[in-house]
Formats: structure tokens, sequence, C-alpha cells
């Protein structure tokens, strides 16, 4: 990439004084390089903790001070540095200037504080009989809001085969309990292939009951097993492919998130470490870490639901202590300290052994919604990319507290290199049908067709679109050589969907960068400037739009409905 293609003058006109609007408006306060050498960082680590304190029957403490929590990492008791009270969150629009025709952004328009909370529906670990039962109550509890003054302010998401938006952020909620019964939104039940139904555990004993030899039926039952293995680490993977995405989008928001999971069952933990179950290191270790990094660094708390409903508990009742657990009973003790562990983990509570999923809804968003916020410097320098375990003890014993249990410390160009090392490229799942626009990137776009283009279809029934970015260019980490030369790869990525979801077309590249000093001095003013052209059919067409930086696995994504209307033959 060269100042020509940086500098065309066209694409500058297009984005007019981005160094005047767009840095000024998107970024507040972007600092221009004073000179061109290699940037020296600090590697001075900030804790931050959200504590949600609550007595009694569950009811949010409210007015505590700094000196009514202690905090220790590794059994030393570190200073508090900041203290800071939340009870709940506000709106605040942002105001962008008027955008060109043609022209778009991924610049967030509202901005929230305090917390918000996100509704996770998961099909993909859950049974379609128990996703049944579950979509009523939570109308239910909507419906239920409806009667009381706007309240906090709330998403809905699915996860199936893939994470998906049903609903945005809001505080309306007829808005959020009309989503659940749409047809169009995507939260109907649905059968995953990934979680063996029961009609097709059936099927697999009737078919191994057939053979007539023990050794044939050992066999049979290994084949199924193998299958059911397989199936179950592709939920395992996918359920922290889809919590990486969340929680990518969530960090656009300031404060704490309260992420309710409603599932059947709770196949992994995000901090091994905590738990006896930390087998799943090696075989999901990078994951793993990413999900966990993610999840910490955008303050999420889990509360997990089990969508099963009362189960009586069988397993867990004093006369069946020291008898051997069933199959059954040892599948819902592993799903309750599961639920159990990635609450503990996260700072979140868990809910099972209840049909009263509405009331364990609003419980889970009116506690985590009240909480404090503290942060100090660990005494313990070292950025090895241990865990590093926490603990919050309140002064008065009578209070629960619930928070993170700690943090991976890791140095920020270890944990980079480790993003790139260890996870794929997040951009294209990003890109997904339904999925929420992220913002860890921010730019501009211009889309319009290309007039007299050659080389479209012979039939014109596609039309060639051209795609002009300008990121911003603070949002892009540049690598920078003794010389002062900067350097980066950026990939691009255009996905044409129709109205059901599916793929037209999709572009995607990967595109080196490398900067004079001169020329990354420009940039500041008018960002970089990136051109690319896809072929969309004719009719309503959603174009996804993505950028990402590869060196700090960060994106950005924008879709953009278009209606496209064959040129005439020239």
């Amino acid at each position: 990439m060269n100042c020509h293609q940086y500098c065309h003058s066209r694409f500058v006109l297009l984005f007019f004084a981005i160094c005047s609007i767009q840095v000024h408006t998107l970024r507040a306060q972007v600092a221009k390089p004073t000179n061109q050498v290699p940037t020296i960082r600090s590697e001075v680590r900030v804790v931050l903790v959200d504590v949600v304190v609550t007595q009694g029957s569950g009811e949010p403490v409210a007015g505590l001070h700094r000196d009514d929590l202690l905090v220790s990492e590794g059994g030393r008791q570190q200073t508090i540095s900041s203290f800071e009270e939340h009870t709940g969150g506000t709106v605040s629009p942002v105001a962008l200037p008027p955008m060109p025709q043609g022209v778009y952004t991924n610049y967030p328009t509202i901005r929230t504080t305090d917390s918000i909370n996100v509704l996770l529906l998961d099909s993909l670990n859950t049974q379609a009989v128990d996703q049944a039962y579950v979509h009523p109550q939570m109308a239910k509890y909507f419906q239920a809001a409806m009667a009381a003054p706007p309240g906090a302010r709330t998403a809905i998401f699915t996860l199936g085969s893939k994470l998906r938006m049903v609903r945005g952020f809001t505080t309306d909620p007829a808005a959020l309990a009309t989503a659940l019964t749409d047809s169009k939104s995507g939260a109907e039940v649905k059968f995953e292939p990934q979680i063996a139904s029961p009609s097709r555990k059936n099927r697999e004993l009737l078919a191994c009951s057939g053979i007539k030899t023990p050794a044939g039926i050992a066999a049979c039952k290994d084949f199924f097993a193998e299958e059911d293995a397989a199936r179950s680490a592709d939920r395992v993977l996918m359920t922290l492919q889809a919590f990486q995405a969340l929680a990518r989008y969530l960090a656009m928001f300031p404060g704490r998130k309260n992420v309710m999971w409603v599932s059947g069952s709770f196949p992994i933990t995000f901090f091994p470490e905590t738990t006896p179950r930390g087998g799943y290191r090696g075989e999901y270790g990078s994951e793993l870490k990413q999900t966990t990094r993610l999840l910490t660094a955008d303050q999420v708390a889990v509360y997990p639901i089990s969508a099963t409903g009362l189960t009586g508990e069988e397993a867990t009742r004093p006369d069946n202590y020291g008898r051997p657990t069933s199959e059954e009973n040892s599948d819902l003790v592993f799903n309750q300290i599961a639920m159990e562990a990635l609450a503990n983990e996260t700072g979140g509570k868990p809910f099972y052994n209840t049909n009263g999923l509405s009331d364990a809804m609003k419980e889970a968003i009116n506690v985590g919604s009240h909480y404090y916020t503290l942060t100090y410097t660990p005494t313990n320098t070292k950025t090895d990319g241990k865990f590093r375990r926490i603990e919050v003890k309140g002064i008065n014993r009578s209070f629960k507290l619930a928070y993170r249990r700690g943090y991976y410390a890791a140095s920020h160009e270890t944990e980079e290199t480790s993003k790139v090392k260890g996870a794929t490229d997040p951009l294209l799942a990003l890109m997904t049908f339904g999925m929420p626009d992220f913002a860890e990137i921010l730019y501009k776009v211009r889309v319009g067709s290309i007039k007299g283009n050659d080389d479209a279809s012979p039939t014109k029934s596609l039309v060639r679109y051209g795609v002009d970015f300008a990121i911003s260019p603070q949002d892009v980490k540049l690598e920078t050589d003794a010389s002062g030369v900067r350097s980066e790869t950026i990939e691009v990525a255009l996905i044409a969907y129709n109205s059901d979801g599916t793929v037209q077309n999709m572009v995607a590249k990967k595109i080196p960068i490398h900067l004079q000093p001169d020329v990354f001095d420009s940039l500041q003013c008018v960002g970089f400037q990136l051109h690319e052209e896809i072929d969309l059919p004719q009719g309503d067409v959603f174009l996804e739009t993505g950028i990402s930086d590869l060196t700090a696995n960060h994106a950005g994504t924008l879709a953009i409905p278009l209606h496209i209307a064959t040129q005439a033959a020239q």
C-alpha cells in the first residue's frame, strides 16, 4: 500500500475533514505523534474487580465504602486505589454529524453506563422440549415488566449453530417480548445436531441391541460413544467462540455486563484453574484463555439459568449419599457443578432446580445492576501469563459477595501474541448473518454502484459495487521498526446476504501495510483508506462489511441494507 493509495483526492474529498469531524467525533482527543521513534510501553497493571454485595435473602447492600471490603491476590492483601458504587444504567445518545448519501459508520449511537443485560437463549446445549418450556417463561418476565416503569437495558441473543442477536439493547419490555415470539427473529425452538436428542439415543440403543455377539455390541457402543464425544467437542468449541464474539460486541459498552445464559447443559467452565475440571486446558487451552481474557477485560458476569426446570435433585437427597450415581444423575450433578463454577468465576449467580425461570431472570437483573467497582495495582508485578487468584472479603461477615476469582497476568505483548497464535481470525465469524455490529475498530464506509463497469455480469443480473473504507488510525496496532517505518496486516471482507441469510457473494483479502514516517503523519488526518469491489444480485441485499487488525486481533463490522437495481445494458 503506497502514498498514492492513501491520498487519492477523490477519497479524501469523500470523507471530507476526517481530522476535524471523524477523529474528533469518533474518538476524542487523538494525539498526533511528536516523533518517529518506537513507543516505550510501561507495564503497570491495574486490576479491576466488580463486586456484588447482598445480604439476607439476596437484597443488594447499598452505601458501602472502600474500607468495608478487603481484597487480596495470591494470599497477599492489596491496596484498593479506587472504589465506586453503581446502582443502575442510564442511556446517553451519541450525536453524530450527518452522513452524505451512501456513507455509513459503525460508531455506536447509544452509550450506557453502569450495567447492561443480555438474555442468551442456548439451543446448542439444550433439548428442544426444554427450549419450548423456556420461551414462555422469558416472555412472562417481559410481559410482567410492561406494567413497571422502563427498567434495565436488555438485549436478546440466541446460541445455536451460530450466535445471533434477536433484539438489540432496549428498555422497552414489550419490544423484547415481541422479539421472542416473532417467527423471523430466530428465537424459535431448534433441533441442533450437536446435542443427542432422546429419540436419537433410543435409535442408537436399538441399533446395538440388534447385534448378536458381545464383541459386536461393544464395538457398536464404542462407535456411538466416539460420535457423541466428537459432537460434544464441537459444542464446547462453538460455545467458547460464541462467548468470545459476545464479549467483543459488549466491549463497546462501559460498565458491567450481566449475561443470563439459559441452557439445558453447561459443557465447560471458563477458568479451569479454579475448578477440578482443569483437563480442558490442553484440549481447548488457547480458546479458553482467549475467552477468559475477553470476559475479564469486558466486565462480563455470567448468570447460568438451568432450562430443565424442577428436577427434585434426586442425586443430592440425604438417602442417596454413599450410593453409586446413575448416569442421568451424574449429568445433573455435573451441570450443577458447572453452573456454580461459571457463576463463581465471573461474579454471577446460578439458578437451577426451579420452575420460576422468570423469577430467576428478575433476580439476576436486579442483583447484577447494583455493584461496586474497585481497582488495585498488584504487588506481584510479574507478567508471566500465570493465573492470579483474587479474594474479596467484607468487614461485615453477613455479607455475601460475588466477584470474578482471578485473571491471567500476561504482558501486553504476550497477550497479543497469544491471541494471534492461539485463535483463528475472528473477522468472518463476526460477520455471520444476524450478528450485531462490532466497534473495536471504527470506520466510515461509502457504498455505491460503479457506473459503466465492463466486468459486471453480461446478463446484467449482477451489479458491481465499490466499497471505500476510512479507518480510524488509532484503532489499528502498528509495529514500528528502528527507522520509523510502521507495519501491519489488515483484513478487509465483504459478505452479501439475501433476506433469508443465504450468502450471495463474498470478498476477503489480507492487505500488508508499510508506512514511511511522512505517510503516517498524513494519515492522522485522513485515516487508512481501502477500496474493494463486489458484485451484488438484484433485489434486497444485506451487505456485511468488516475490517480486522490481525496483529491486535481486533475487528469492526457494519451491516448495510441495500436495494440493488440492475443497470441498463450499455
